[in-house]
């Protein structure tokens, strides 16, 4: 691919590009002023403009120094754009773009998409589209799934994510739209709206029904973001889901892909599905790299690249992603055999050092239970409960009260929320362990390194006194100072249809995410159980009842049980080389 001079590029605005029922989409087009070059396509509902405010993940500037024309669209209902927002439909929208960008003057007909967050999920859906032009995409932080893992997770509503998302970003797009003259009172009321719901939201007690902390009176969900009740109304996994879904169309996909996310984004379990669904289909390359960032500073080599939560990764955490973005797609869109690399890079924390592998999940990797026993304290001291390799013999459990009312508050994890509200990553429990409703299970002082690579697990045996409610667990990786420091998580939401209920014995499975976290010499591995890490998710009230409409809430004595019959266990995929 030849390399054009800077000074030429040139720069479109406002380029109308119809589609298939007559409206238009509005992009920028940054191109060589002379020639035909492949093509580039981003898809965005945060505004085109102005640049680079608007979370594009590879700078269209640089991209057509590099010999592409890139187009910068704004999607379907959102900036200058023309029809209505509905998120997550962009199948068709993709497909014709793309198809448009083949047939220009200064196209050679080729075409790669990329986007990180929304508009991986842009570039997935062209990629899933099937557009024959469409050679190959750079998708990062993009799911394969809007229900489980990013709208819910183990049946829980990611509640704190999609209002930070939905009120922090997308509403204040929406503002323009709604209210052309923002000095009407109206969008005075609306923009003070977004600010308190957002504020309020990690407050305590928290009250029900909770659709009441959603809305303070102004209707702001409903007027800048009218699609969040349906998110809200569609609580399970059905039709209204699986019309979004990338998994539902792997079988459509014949581009060549480069899959980057985080151990700390909320979409890690999304990017590895695609990953590994596409790559054993066999139809195109598939590359994937998983850095130990979290899911708001992913590019280049700032600061968040390499501190995350309360943990420094040193310097190899940064990466230019510009130049892998860069260097896949032209190769690709050139016709050239892809680089000399492995198809998987991991980032190893704890070693801090990265890693080539031959696929995901690691084939040398054992799980092996670690089983949870105590002697039925777990609950008011944090060494009373351990993790053991062999199961217990005798029969035991540790009790815990959860009130809804007093949820134990999100600290660091894979999420989306609103640095504002909540750290992301790597964070200290220990005040989270000090409380009454966090039980703690802890193993031996480690005399070598251990590494934990793949996909991470609990299978807990309760009892709870509610009809239903919710279990928590997190891999904590324990300091010899004390510090312990999360490494991941996950949720399961028990409901009455499932024959929760006082006094039934129920094994309940959460799954944790992944990781790739080597436990140092002189380190311990932990688990923490509870029933609640809020403002992540919507606490249960223990009624049966969402917590959108219950009215009320009920505390729930849980039950961890352990031994025979009943093995609460952890299950980790230990690498042994």
């Amino acid at each position: 691919m030849s390399v054009p001079d800077v000074s030429s590029i040139v720069i479109e605005r406002d380029v109308a590009i119809p589609m298939r029922d007559g409206v238009d989409l509005v992009a920028d087009v940054y191109r060589p002023a002379e020639g035909r070059w492949p093509v580039l396509v981003q898809r965005t509902p945060y505004g085109r403009i102005p640049f680079p405010d608007n979370f594009v993940s590879l700078n269209p500037v640089t991209a057509a120094a590099r010999g592409f024309a890139v187009v910068v669209q704004d999607v379907r209902g959102r900036g200058g754009s023309g029809g209505d927002f509905e998120p997550f439909m962009e199948f068709d929208d993709g497909f014709d773009t793309v198809e448009w960008a083949a047939e220009q003057p200064w196209s050679t007909g080729r075409v790669g998409a990329f986007g990180a967050s929304y508009m991986g999920a842009t570039t997935m859906q062209m990629a899933a589209s099937g557009p024959p032009a469409l050679q190959a995409f750079a998708a990062l932080q993009a799911s394969s799934d809007y229900y489980e893992g990013r709208s819910y997770w183990g049946g829980a509503l990611e509640l704190g994510a999609l209002l930070s998302t939905n009120l922090g970003v997308m509403a204040i797009g929406s503002l323009p739209r709604v209210f052309p003259d923002p000095r009407v009172p109206r969008a005075r009321v609306m923009r003070a709206s977004l600010r308190k719901v957002l504020d309020d939201l990690p407050h305590t007690p928290v009250t029900f029904p909770l659709r009441d902390r959603l809305d303070d009176g102004s209707g702001v969900l409903e007027t800048l973001t009218p699609w969040f009740p349906q998110w809200l109304d569609h609580d399970a996994p059905g039709e209204y889901w699986e019309a979004r879904s990338i998994e539902e169309r792997h079988d459509r996909i014949h581009s060549a892909g480069v899959h980057v996310t985080s151990w700390y984004d909320a979409m890690l379990p999304g990017t590895l599905t695609n990953f590994t669904a596409l790559r054993a289909a066999g139809r195109a390359p598939q590359r994937l790299i998983v850095g130990p960032w979290f899911h708001y500073a992913l590019r280049g080599f700032s600061v968040d690249a390499v501190r995350v939560g309360d943990l420094s990764f040193g310097p190899a955490a940064a990466m230019d992603l510009d130049r892998i973005q860069l260097s896949w797609l032209g190769a690709a869109l050139d016709d050239r055999p892809q680089s000399d690399h492995s198809p998987v890079r991991l980032f190893v924390m704890g070693a801090n050092e990265w890693r080539d592998e031959d696929e995901w999940p690691l084939r040398r990797a054992r799980v092996r239970p670690l089983y949870l026993t105590s002697d039925g304290d777990a609950a008011t001291d944090v060494r009373a409960g351990a993790l053991v390799a062999e199961e217990p013999t005798g029969s035991g459990g540790d009790e815990f009260v959860y009130d809804p009312t007093d949820p134990v508050p999100t600290a660091g994890g894979a999420h989306v929320i609103s640095p504002l509200i909540s750290t992301h990553g790597p964070v200290d429990q220990r005040d989270l362990e000090a409380r009454a409703d966090v039980l703690s299970y802890t193993g031996p002082v480690l005399d070598s390194p251990v590494e934990v690579t793949g996909y991470v697990r609990a299978e807990l045996w309760i009892t709870s006194t509610a009809p239903s409610t919710d279990f928590t667990a997190r891999l904590v990786d324990v300091y010899p100072d004390g510090r312990a420091i999360s490494v991941c998580d996950g949720i399961r939401r028990l409901f009455v249809e499932e024959g929760a209920g006082p006094g039934v014995v129920r094994r309940v499975e959460i799954e944790m995410g992944a990781t790739s976290q080597v436990f140092l010499r002189g380190h311990r591995i932990r688990v923490d159980v509870s029933s609640s890490n809020y403002p992540r998710f919507d606490p249960n009230p223990n009624t049966g009842e969402r917590s959108l409409d219950a009215t009320s809430s009920v505390p729930a004595r849980q039950r961890v049980l352990s031994g025979p019959g009943a093995p609460s266990r952890l299950l980790l995929p230990f690498v042994e080389d």
